[in-house]
């Protein structure tokens, strides 16, 4: 490992492949229960895509209007895919934290997202959340709800410490 990578993984541990992953992440770990449910239940979201999507998308416009960018509107079929294929990595990855966190740091690189402060990525937090909740429709502090805020947190978590990973020099 080069000194500038560790030097930048401060508060951190290094994965196996070198890659940073802050040690406060640990407290939104998912328990393999927790996983399962997420994974089961994002089945029902995947059959349901577009409205997935276009519910993402109006409910994100909603919230921060200067989201509708014209490139935004007048490629929608690809911006629903980009969200699609982003959430079924992230789902896919849950309990490989060392893939989740080179595949959160590409997506941060990705949206110029400048950590989980970043206003987009709370906007995009709370517009998933809410469509999520809509299309899956459980119950107040069911198991559905509590793992999918778990994810939530943690893919936040490895954001909050995704873009000095992503901007390391490699020496």
């Amino acid at each position: 490992m080069r000194p500038t990578l560790a030097l930048q993984c401060a508060d951190t541990e290094i994965g196996p492949d070198g890659i940073c992953i802050p040690s406060t992440v640990k407290s939104w770990i998912l328990t393999p229960a927790q996983i399962g449910l997420v994974r089961a239940t994002f089945q029902i979201l995947a059959t349901n895509r577009d409205r997935l999507a276009e519910m993402f998308y109006a409910r994100a416009i909603a919230l921060d209007p200067q989201i509708r960018r014209p490139q935004l509107v007048s490629n929608m079929v690809t911006q629903r895919l980009q969200l699609l294929l982003a959430l079924t990595d992230i789902v896919q990855q849950l309990d490989d934290l060392s893939r989740l966190t080179q595949t959160v740091a590409a997506l941060a690189r990705q949206y110029g997202l400048y950590g989980a402060g970043d206003p987009r990525f709370q906007t995009a937090r709370a517009a998933l959340a809410w469509s999520v909740e809509r299309i899956l429709e459980p119950g107040p502090d069911s198991a559905i709800q509590v793992a999918w805020g778990r994810a939530f947190d943690l893919v936040e978590g490895l954001l909050a410490g995704s873009v000095p990973l992503g901007r390391a020099s490699a020496g």
